[in-house]
């Protein structure tokens, strides 16, 4: 059993079983026989088989070339077995295509897949097949990380690829098969070719789509031309291959791509563990129609995109409300309203629009708005503002609303509800009417909140995809700027990388032998900033505005630092997390950097006028979001350092861990100072004092 265990072992490992498809194909292709022995297999003439060798149905091996004897491999042998069934059938040798084989694969597929299909519902309709609760539990475990992995991996892989292009729809065919031929592959319509393939699309509302086929084709392939995953520059391609076998899909129409190398390493490197793991893939996405499809629909554009599931829920609202005695539906139309525009999330919105609704246009025309103001006589803008359900019972024909009077509706009853609101401003309005009085009771109510539920999960779910593909462009050309509010501060990481590069300069001198450079007379000193009262600032006004302020103390910052600091073109300004800030002055000495501190404490205070919404840097502000903080103070740290110190410093360490350690006490250092200035009462300057060795308090006066 354990041979047998261990032979099973071995016979499942990806390469062992790639280089027994190879000696298998290796056999079957240099296994042939004679044209007399075809011919006797078949009950064919020889002569028969050199005429349809002319048609090009057959392609026999010649290896003593033009004019020597014709071998049969079983391919060929495979492709004359069909050929004589529709001779047989009475189809003539014109009618048959050269590439008939190739019919007879799909086919025989599909077959295959069909007859699976029936043994796979046979198993699950058999209840002694069916495994236990805590099984299926754990199997889904299993699955439900590639469920989410595949499917995300393939649609930001196709966000890279298309960047900015707007509106356009745009695939991935990822072909599972190891043995394929890609080269083969030129045209759509050798897609076929490529056999069984994952197949990752996007479309124009921004939505994906992820499914599995065993074998890529499209109803019109003249609408979609291929390209193959590789560095592209402009409209050509750049010199090197393709690394795996990856196809691009866009419709023909689309302007020629622009594919960097770093955006094609990325996509290569995600989509690795797709082609590593083809049974996961399987067993997600196999038999059984489960396409996995992202709705992600951009309902903030002005294209003004349908929403399948959205309108589904209207069409649902609809459904539940029942019908009449007569047979028709109780609830004659429902609207769902969302913002007509969308800068940030959540929004105050002021104007509204249609953007899903039952598809019953016997009631409801597609009705339009460019916009809805603010009348109270509208019910969604009541209950909008409110954060109530409005409910109308009874209503009479001189308050019909102004777009619905043209509507063939006899509107007696309505009810508006917020979607979502609970805990924040609400996301949309669900506005539902009947022809009937009183056509909405407590448990109505009730089950209407609950779809309003199913709308807010939607809307929050379409948001944060959108939000989370955004901006990948500046993810490709600078990955280690994740807040692109600061990305035009220089970062920890080259806080840290600078003071090593210096020390290690130093260090370098010093082992060197005969190489040491004199540094008596140079110096680097620091100063640290942080914002008084910060916390206090974030519990009242949230951590958005905190963020926004220390932005724009940072950029007071460099406005100070361009205006003061000219003669020292070696200073550096850092932004190290939430409020902090680092300055890095060569060749200063701690008696200018202490000028330089108090500077920059008089020019940083004073009144801010904030963006509370502003998420990107590029965001256009809106007046009624701005809001002005005033009394906003600093407090500085700072600390000096004699090169020979530094130096002095190093040789106490071992080479090895001297730089780090030595970079560590420099930021210690620094805490410790404004560690010193917070109990101090802030908006101070804290210095390192050579002669009482320890920070103090220090301001002009004090100069000697």
């Amino acid at each position: 059993m354990r041979i047998k265990q261990s032979i099973q072992e071995h016979l499942q490992k990806a390469d062992v079983q790639k280089r027994i498809l190879q000696n298998i194909h290796k056999g079957r292709d240099e296994a042939t026989v004679t044209i007399s022995r075809a011919a006797e297999l078949f009950g064919i003439t020889e002569n028969k088989l050199r005429d349809w060798e002319e048609y090009g149905f057959l392609n026999p091996l010649r290896p003593g070339g033009p004019k020597g004897r014709r071998l049969y491999t079983p391919t060929e042998l495979d492709k004359l077995a069909i050929i004589r069934e529709l001779i047989d059938a009475g189809y003539s040798a014109s009618d048959i295509p050269a590439d008939i084989d190739k019919l007879w694969l799909t086919i025989r597929s599909l077959h295959e897949l069909d007859a699976s299909a029936k043994q796979t519902l046979k198993d699950v309709a058999d209840p002694a097949n069916e495994p236990a609760i805590n099984q299926r539990i754990a199997q889904g475990k299993d699955e439900i990380f590639w469920s989410f992995f595949a499917p995300r991996a393939l649609r930001l892989a196709l966000k890279l690829i298309t960047g900015d292009i707007p509106n356009t729809m745009a695939g991935l065919i990822l072909p599972l098969s190891a043995e394929v031929n890609v080269d083969a592959v030129h045209r759509v319509e050798d897609l076929e070719l490529l056999g069984e393939s994952l197949v990752g699309w996007l479309s124009q509302n921004g939505s994906s789509h992820t499914l599995l086929t065993l074998r890529p084709w499209f109803q019109y392939a003249s609408d979609f031309r291929i390209e193959r995953l590789q560095e592209m520059r402009s409209s050509s391609l750049a010199s090197t291959q393709s690394r795996d076998n990856t196809f691009i899909i866009l419709q023909r129409e689309t302007s020629p791509l622009t594919l960097n190398s770093d955006a094609v390493e990325t996509i290569h490197r995600l989509l690795q563990p797709v082609y590593e793991n083809v049974e996961r893939s399987r067993t997600c996405l196999g038999i059984g129609a489960r396409d996995i499809i992202n709705s992600a629909t951009d309902l903030y554009n002005s294209m003004n995109y349908d929403d399948a599931i959205l309108n589904g829920l209207a069409d649902m609202v609809i459904h539940l409300g029942g019908t009449t005695d007569t047979g028709q539906a109780r609830w004659r139309f429902c609207w769902l309203l969302l913002p007509r525009d969308i800068a940030s999330y959540p929004t105050n919105m002021s104007n509204l629009t249609i953007r899903a609704q039952n598809q019953d246009a016997t009631y409801t025309s597609k009705v339009s708005f460019s916009a809805l103001d603010k009348q109270m006589s509208y019910p969604y803008i009541r209950a909008l503002h409110s954060r109530n359900t409005i409910y109308e019972p009874n209503i009479p024909a001189s308050d019909t609303q102004a777009v619905l009077r043209d509507l063939d509706i006899p509107l007696r009853s309505s009810i508006a509800m917020p979607v979502s609101g609970e805990d924040g401003i609400p996301l949309g309005v669900l506005y539902v009417a009947s022809h009937l009085r009183d056509a909405f009771t407590i448990d109505d109510q009730r089950l209407l909140r609950i779809i309003c539920r199913m709308a807010e999960e939607l809307l929050k779910t379409y948001w944060i995809r959108r939000q989370s593909i955004s901006h990948l462009s500046s993810l490709i050309k600078k990955p280690s700027v994740i807040d692109t509010l600061f990305e035009g501060f220089a970062s920890e990481t080259d806080f840290n990388m600078d003071i090593e590069t210096l020390l290690d300069t130093l260090q370098t001198n010093r082992l060197a032998k005969g190489k040491k450079e004199k540094v008596q007379d140079k110096v680097v000193s620091f100063i640290a900033l942080d914002i008084d009262k910060y916390s206090s600032l974030v519990n009242k006004y949230g951590e958005r505005l905190a963020r926004n302020l220390t932005r724009e103390v940072g950029l007071r910052i460099q406005e100070q630092i361009r205006t003061f600091f000219k003669e020292y073109p070696e200073c550096q300004l850092y932004h190290i997390y939430a409020d902090r800030f680092f300055i890095v002055l060569k060749n200063t000495s701690l008696e200018q950097t202490r000028e330089h501190a108090e500077r920059l404490r008089v020019g940083v205070m004073g009144p801010y006028k904030l963006d509370a919404l502003r998420v990107f840097s590029d965001q256009q502000s809106r007046p009624e979001s701005l809001i002005e903080l005033n009394g906003i103070t600093v407090r500085l740290g700072i600390t000096s350092y004699s090169y020979p110190k530094l130096d002095e410093i190093l040789n106490e360490h071992t080479p090895e861990f001297a730089i780090a350690e030595i970079r560590s006490i420099i930021t210690s250092a620094l805490d410790v100072a404004l560690v010193k200035g917070q109990i101090e009462g802030g908006n101070v300057v804290v210095s390192w004092d050579y002669e009482q060795r320890n920070f103090i308090r220090w301001s002009p006066q004090k100069t000697k």
